[in-house]
């Protein structure tokens, strides 16, 4: 969806959107993801566990990713980040979250970052001012860490849900720090849909051009759904080439399980 969801950021999305958006929705989800970014040979585990089925909409979530790269084919990198989020809402209209998170870096990572991680937070505050309507905001990595792959940063979102079936979102993220190893700031606009059709497939689709990089890119994404989990394949591709960054290809798969309740 264009790498979106900053206004609608529920289940898995909330704690590494927008922790705010987790008590949009009551749902117990275990999930587990796999990312592959084909310039410096970048490969990403990803893990979480998501509820919000308290009855006052409290949501919790707890997440590990872990991401190697080998950019020069002969010095690797590592790293290790664990989260914990909590969103809590104000009745139905309004809901705050915070991620807490630690960093740990190694090799080619610490080369590039300049040092070794650390604990750092997200906060985030998702707005519905109507059923079909929501807006989020987030601010990323708030004690900055100097690190190249936690920029400080400003994350917004709106989201629109005209029927049940169809799913509109418009994001933009601003870092406020620069991107090593890229020594830019710049601003990530972008725009996607979803699309649930007979409740059993999702086809997903969106696109926008990223400040950091000056590369423009399109994404699209594929699920199928049943009511134990579903299983989703995406795809990220630059397209237009402005600046001195390489175009990346990004390939992602992802297995989600939805835990019954009472």
């Amino acid at each position: 969806m264009g790498e979106t969801l900053r206004g609608a950021a529920t289940s898995g999305t909330g704690p590494l959107l927008n922790p705010s958006g987790m008590s949009l929705s009551q749902q117990y989800n275990i999930e587990a993801d796999y990312f592959f970014v084909h310039n410096g040979d970048n490969q990403y585990l990803h893990a979480s566990i998501v509820d919000s089925t308290s009855g006052y909409k409290v949501a919790g979530g707890l997440y590990y990713t872990y991401h190697s790269d080998n950019p020069t084919g002969a010095l690797e990198g590592h790293g290790h980040e664990v989260g914990l989020a909590l969103s809590l809402p104000f009745g139905d209209h309004v809901a705050v979250g915070a991620t807490a998170k630690y960093f740990r870096l190694s090799g080619d990572q610490t080369s590039l970052a300049g040092d070794t991680g650390g604990f750092t937070y997200d906060v985030g505050i998702t707005l519905r001012p109507a059923s079909v309507l929501s807006v989020g905001v987030v601010g990323y990595n708030l004690r900055d860490l100097n690190v190249g792959v936690a920029p400080q940063a400003i994350g917004y979102g709106v989201a629109l849900s005209p029927s049940e079936i169809l799913l509109i979102a418009v994001d933009g993220v601003t870092n406020l720090t620069a991107d090593s190893p890229l020594p830019r700031k710049g601003t990530r606009v972008s725009a996607g849909a979803e699309l649930f059709l007979a409740k059993k497939v999702v086809l997903r689709a969106g696109g926008g051009y990223d400040g950091v990089t000056q590369n423009g890119f399109f994404t699209a994404g594929l699920s199928a759904v049943s009511e134990a989990g579903a299983l989703d394949f995406g795809l990220r591709q630059d397209v237009v080439q402005k600046g001195d960054a390489p175009r990346d290809t990004i390939l992602g798969a992802s297995f989600r399980i939805f835990v019954p309740q009472p």
